[in-house]
């Protein structure tokens, strides 16, 4: 059996606005932060709701809890490829199944309410945790769960 391949995991909130409603949510910086802000895209300020690391197997889904609304359901497809099922308010609103190699950034995004967005990116880690932010204290739930 393969090794579990380790991810992370990011939900960023898309807006015109100065600040974001949630005061808790972080300016987006880095590298991400670089890269959305040179895409055309018709928001221009980024802020980071929240950021886990976990592990995925070929086994089960890994579901992974991002907001209060929002969590993920992903799987290791094998030969490096993923799915990545997002769920909304209970209900899948997306669904990518697509390689994952490492560096490479998989990107999925959505419109919210009052002309924002939110974007939902996952990468590799392979073990390195580095980031300018670290993962939120709370604890992580990432847990398998049955295959559909």
């Amino acid at each position: 059996m393969a090794a579990d391949r380790k991810l992370e995991a990011r939900l960023i909130w898309g807006t015109n606005e100065e600040k974001s409603p949630d005061a808790s949510h972080k300016p987006l910086d880095g590298e991400l932060a670089k890269k959305l802000g040179e895409m055309p895209l018709k928001w221009k300020k980024f802020f980071e709701v929240n950021r886990q690391f976990f592990s995925i197997n070929t086994t089960n889904y890994t579901k992974v809890v991002m907001s209060k609304k929002c969590y993920i359901e992903v799987k290791d497809k094998g030969a490096n490829n993923v799915t990545v099922k997002v769920y909304g308010d209970g209900k899948q609103v997306k669904r990518v199944d697509k390689p994952l190699p490492k560096g490479d950034v998989l990107t999925i995004g959505g419109d919210a309410k009052d002309n924002n967005a939110w974007f939902l990116t996952v990468r590799p880690v392979n073990g390195e945790t580095k980031s300018s932010v670290p993962p939120k204290a709370e604890p992580i739930i990432a847990k398998p769960v049955p295959a559909k």
